[in-house]
């Protein structure tokens, strides 16, 4: 299976010496030089061929938030998806997707983390004690360098980070711009002015890369600086970065042999992409999460080269 991203290196414009690409899915002259994400199927691939993905949230009246990202991720390629929350929503979930396993949290869980080949960690946290226990509990793990598994970072995850800043390499950090003010004790509109910038800060600050959601999505991994030229303000509705964080688990866990800052682009590029059609479509007002779930279900197949 082949997927492109088209690119193209603006030279008069950089921060820190970090060159700057515009990236789309979209092949145009402008965008040139094609990034390649390889896989090829076989005849004997099962359901954990590509190993397992997890999610870990969901607290008490937060369960829309992990359904959203377990149904991108299945919806997108990801074959052996484990829910993990609290104990009343374990007993949901399944009502909602059928395909997804369920587990009740326990610091057990991330023990085992390098079972899984990609983890999403945020959705569904907020300020509660058994949100918290979460952070500190993988903050323990990566503070002994137990897990080596690829974290995708999102929502009250990154508030408890911002007030008890650690560094993961092997971790995707996804803010938007409140989320990105706490984390580098900056005003909204400083993010809001400086976006290149606040992105390359939050990963000097806690490494790995970062994903600065928003108008022109920013993506830094310490390297180069991408931006993507999909998506809108019909984007700003609640829940649109938990599909975010599925797709982009989806893709990586897919492409697991790939560079994953081009999978990450890819995923970030389908995502806005997905969005930009329905708005075509149908116009600017009501595109819902679970609408760019089924349309970027359709799209990524128009991507597939087999």
């Amino acid at each position: 299976m082949s997927f492109s991203v088209y690119l193209k290196k603006n030279e008069n414009r950089s921060f820190q010496d970090f060159s700057i690409r515009n990236f789309s899915l979209e092949k145009n002259p402008s965008f040139n030089n094609e990034i390649i994400l390889s896989h090829e199927f076989s005849i004997t691939d099962h359901k954990k061929t590509y190993g397992k993905n997890i999610i870990i949230g969901g607290t008490d009246g937060f369960l829309g938030s992990i359904l959203l990202s377990a149904k991108a991720a299945v919806h997108t390629g990801s074959r052996y998806f484990v829910v993990c929350t609290n104990k009343l929503h374990t007993e949901t979930v399944s009502m909602f997707q059928n395909e997804l396993i369920t587990l009740e949290y326990s610091r057990n869980i991330l023990k085992k983390l390098n079972n899984y080949q990609v983890a999403i960690i945020g959705p569904g946290l907020s300020t509660d004690i058994w949100s918290e226990s979460i952070f500190i509990d993988l903050v323990d793990q990566i503070t002994q360098k137990s897990i080596s598994t690829k974290l995708i970072v999102d929502a009250g995850f990154l508030l408890f980070l911002s007030d008890n800043p650690h560094k993961y390499d092997n971790w995707v950090l996804t803010p938007h711009e409140g989320e990105a003010s706490m984390l580098l004790n900056k005003s909204k509109s400083w993010v809001r002015e400086n976006r290149i910038e606040a992105a390359c800060l939050i990963q000097e600050r806690y490494s790995g890369t970062v994903v600065l959601k928003g108008p022109k999505t920013i993506i830094f991994d310490g390297n180069e600086i991408y931006i993507c030229n999909h998506g809108g303000h019909y984007m700003g509705t609640a829940g649109m970065g938990d599909t975010l964080t599925g797709v982009m688990a989806s893709i990586i866990h897919l492409i697991q042999r790939s560079n994953s800052t081009n999978a990450i682009l890819f995923a970030v590029g389908l995502h806005s992409l997905s969005a930009d059609r329905i708005q075509i479509q149908k116009g600017p007002i009501g595109i819902l999460p679970s609408d760019v779930i089924e349309k970027m279900s359709e799209l990524v197949n128009t991507f597939y080269h087999g």
